[in-house]
């Protein structure tokens, strides 16, 4: 059979099923479209608002056959109708002046949501009588529903933010005071052959410090103060023991305590007890109990608390009343570095909302 000849024997067969077919009723029922004295009316209350035409809206599967009948009770005047599909408002039909419709045939391209709307040419309102019927294109769409419900779906607008998160923390050494020297004079050589018998070494801690230490170590011997700072390694050690536990986790035990020969004290002040301290105004100065020592050779002087404040002094007496001493101090802090990883993530911009129809089912 040659192609043309069994295409239209396809479409001969396409027609006889649809002449075969009985129109299935959608809706017949009277309304009322208000005349043109109504809608001026309206239109001078709602200033540029859309006036509501009466409308009936069905849906209607694809290859569908729609018929129309309409009649008017009053003779008088004439209507109009439009026929358009839902969504992108393509006007399938239309009529501007007529006042009956007998059997009107619209053939649905495709299943959608169709809009059939109604006004009137005439100057009061017309009372009207409307049916509405389908000549389905297949058995298979037979049942097809054309009744339409409405769906309200919210849209939500995204758009992607980065934002640097912190994940983790490092720990790092820094040098505050690398190992040094003071000589202390005695309380009594200091009053009857001038120098000093306390001294203050200020400290500015960094941000993010998270506690710090110092070593520190006396002798009278003079001989003996570049050896004893020679084996002040404090850095070293709080670098090599961070790096090997990641963590802060060790205990003061597992640092090298310099040696000391002759006895020391010292206090951690702040500001504002610096200089009692020094004018030696007993009584009126206080210190930091977790930073201070009374009574020692040598020792490693962890501080956890004080670490708020940036900026603290190291207070420096000599108790002895006859004789001087050097002393040797090294300052490390622990200051955290936040480890980041940059992450993307959807912030809502703005929702919208749409009505969809559901219809066929």
């Amino acid at each position: 059979m040659k192609p043309l000849a069994l295409l239209a024997g396809v479409l001969s067969c396409i027609s006889s099923f649809c002449q075969s077919q009985e129109p299935i009723t959608i809706t017949t029922q009277s309304i009322t479209i208000p005349g043109s004295l109504e809608v001026a009316n309206w239109r001078n209350d709602h200033p540029n608002e859309p006036f509501k035409y009466p409308k009936l809206v069905y849906g209607f599967a694809a290859g569908d056959e729609i018929i129309i009948d309409f009649t008017t009770d009053n003779k008088k005047g004439t209507q109009q109708i439009e026929v358009m599909e839902y969504g992108n408002k393509s006007i399938v039909y239309s009529n501007k002046q007529f006042q009956t419709l007998d059997g009107i045939r619209i053939k649905v391209p495709k299943a959608n949501v169709y809009k059939f709307e109604f006004a009137t040419n005439h100057l009061f309102d017309r009372s009207c009588k409307v049916c509405i019927k389908r000549i389905p294109a297949a058995d298979s769409t037979k049942n097809f529903n054309c009744a339409v419900t409405w769906k309200t779906v919210y849209d939500t607008t995204f758009t992607v933010i980065e934002e640097k998160r912190k994940v983790s923390s490092k720990y790092e050494p820094v040098t505050l005071q690398t190992p040094i020297d003071f000589f202390v004079n005695s309380g009594s050589n200091a009053t009857f052959k001038g120098g000093k018998s306390r001294v203050t070494l200020p400290i500015i801690l960094p941000e993010n410090t998270v506690s710090w230490y110092y070593s520190f170590a006396a002798t009278r011997n003079n001989n003996a103060v570049q050896a004893t700072k020679s084996t002040m390694k404090l850095f070293g050690e709080l670098t090599k023991l961070i790096d090997q536990t990641g963590t802060l986790s060790f205990g003061i035990n597992a640092l090298t305590q310099p040696p000391g020969a002759n006895y020391c004290d010292i206090y951690l002040l702040d500001e504002n007890n610096r200089a009692p301290f020094l004018n030696k105004d007993d009584g009126k100065w206080h210190i930091y109990s977790e930073g201070s020592r009374e009574n020692l050779m040598a020792g490693i002087v962890q501080v956890r608390n004080c670490c708020t404040s940036n900026n603290f002094y190291l207070g420096i007496k000599n108790p002895d009343s006859g004789y001087g001493i050097a002393v040797m101090i090294e300052i490390v802090a622990i200051v955290e570095k936040a480890v980041f990883e940059t992450v993307q993530f959807k912030k809502p911009v703005s929702v919208s909302k749409k009505v969809l129809p559901l219809f066929g089912n």
